[in-house]
């Protein structure tokens, strides 16, 4: 959930979660959406409800825990969560005892972030047929994921220096070395910096997995990799700019030439900050109202909007580790160029083909994601820039006439890439070692070339990808359906 703090936000906070009836009559649901006034935003929360006497609804976040809202001020809609799919075709295969469906259920417990239930599927189907070629490579690639990677001390050392911020607070798991000046006091049960390794660690194991899976073990670093997390954003914008101007709009990067991902504290934003600095004062308002008539809708208006809070914090830091890190990934596991872009939309569509967007949790790898999706529709859509050659020539990125025109190309790079990663998944992986030798300058003409020796003629690639991707649904396509 990007949110965007808009002046109509402020003047309309009493009626932050306005009754949104798009999906169907209230009813106890595992999904429920606010709309925050002022914006075009519509935040979807997944979790268990249950609706209790006097219009409240109690609402458990995964993450956040348990709080009653008002149940007038929510919109809820019954359908499978990502758990209950998963578990559905874990029944399935539970039942037929054949390995290729604890496989097929392994797959989207993948794709749903489902990484322990993912696991349990690969040892049921290892327990059936250990010698299945798939089950070899997933063994093959676990083991080389869990290898030790022994004394971190070596890469502290060269990240203290490399970025010259020698007193920072050090985090050090099995891959990662994290250089942070973020605050000791937990959240939850984790400090910002464990909860940013953490999730450094699902996507590395993820990502490795993932190829594995489809028919490629990759190796993995042999040493832990550099990140730097910044506790503000605009310590930040400080160091990035004095790298590349370039990156003064970035919300975070990773650098090849020195091997570093660099982050910030999403919740330090000035949209957050003021949006952090509007929950505070209703938490003291709700406990002025105590005792008074409206002292119960304070209350449930001010956990209402600081679950928002949470949840935009939570689901920001995801999106852009989650794409970060698979670009460090990638260079780092010889499945593209770390020294060279080579071909930026095959660089932007992975990061984008693992990235989870704001606004739908930890979805996992290879979900659909509704934000590029959108892109790929409003590229599709205009004549200008709707040809799949201008994909591939990178054209597509490097014409761009606006900021917006440029982080719409991840759009098509996205779809192209989940367009490939599902039915040409062996050519797509050698194209990924071609291109990692291209120039930087290649010809757009060459970069056609490159790409149509390896998939074919591009006109009648063009038309089964784009009749591919309108069969694609998003989360919130699997929602309306179910609510009708």
């Amino acid at each position: 959930m990007n949110v965007v703090i808009a002046k109509s936000l402020l003047h309309s906070l009493f009626c932050l979660c306005a009754l949104m009836v798009v999906l169907g009559q209230p009813s106890q649901a595992d999904f429920v959406f606010y709309r925050l006034p002022g914006t075009k935003m519509v935040a979807t929360f997944e979790g268990k409800t249950k609706v209790l006497g006097g219009r409240l609804l109690e609402y458990t976040h995964p993450t956040f825990g348990t709080m009653i809202l008002n149940l007038d001020d929510t919109t809820i809609v019954k359908a499978p969560t990502r758990q209950e799919e998963f578990k559905r075709l874990l029944n399935k295969a539970s039942k037929s005892k054949q390995i290729d469906d604890y496989l097929e259920a392994a797959r989207q417990a993948l794709k749903r972030g489902l990484l322990k239930d993912f696991y349990e599927c690969c040892s049921a189907a290892h327990k059936i047929n250990p010698e299945n070629a798939t089950v070899k490579r997933l063994v093959e690639a676990r083991k080389k994921v869990k290898q030790p990677l022994g004394d971190s001390t070596k890469v502290e050392k060269a990240l203290r220096e490399t970025t010259g911020l020698s007193h920072r607070k050090v985090e050090v798991s099995s891959h990662y070395v994290l250089l942070h000046d973020t605050s000791d006091k937990k959240i939850g049960r984790k400090t910002r910096s464990q909860a940013r390794i953490e999730l450094l660690e699902m996507v590395f194991e993820s990502y490795f997995m993932k190829f594995a899976l489809d028919g490629i073990v990759l190796e993995p670093p042999k040493e832990h990799m550099m990140v730097l997390l910044f506790a503000e954003e605009r310590d930040f914008h400080r160091y990035s700019t004095l790298l590349s101007p370039e990156l003064k709009m970035a919300a975070g990067f990773w650098s090849p030439k020195d091997n570093i991902s660099v982050f910030y504290d999403q919740g330090t934003t000035p949209a957050m900050k003021q949006l952090t600095a509007v929950a505070e004062e209703m938490q003291k308002s709700k406990l002025k109202a105590r005792g008074t008539a409206i002292s119960q809708d304070m209350a449930h208006l001010a956990n209402s909007f600081e679950l928002i809070i949470k949840v935009a914090r939570e689901e920001s830091d995801i999106e852009v580790v989650s794409h970060e890190a698979t670009h460090q990934l990638a260079g780092n596991s010889g499945l593209l160029s770390r020294g060279k872009i080579g071909a930026r939309w095959a660089h932007e569509g992975l990061a984008s083909y693992f990235e989870t967007p704001a606004g739908a949790g930890w979805g996992g790898i290879g979900a659909v994601n509704q934000t590029r999706f959108l892109d790929y529709r409003i590229v599709t859509n205009d004549p200008r820039r709707n040809k799949l050659e201008l994909v591939i020539s990178d054209r597509l990125f490097y014409a761009a006439r606006s900021q917006d025109e440029a982080v719409e190309a991840y759009g098509p790079a996205w779809a192209l890439t989940y367009f490939l990663m599902e039915t040409r998944f062996e050519k797509l992986v050698a194209y990924y070692e071609v291109c990692s030798r291209f120039e930087d300058d290649l010809p757009p003409n060459n970069r056609i070339s490159a790409f149509a020796t390896i998939f074919g003629d591009v006109r009648s690639l063009e038309r089964e990808f784009h009749l591919f991707m309108e069969t694609l649904k998003t989360d919130k396509d699997r929602i309306r359906e179910a609510s009708r």
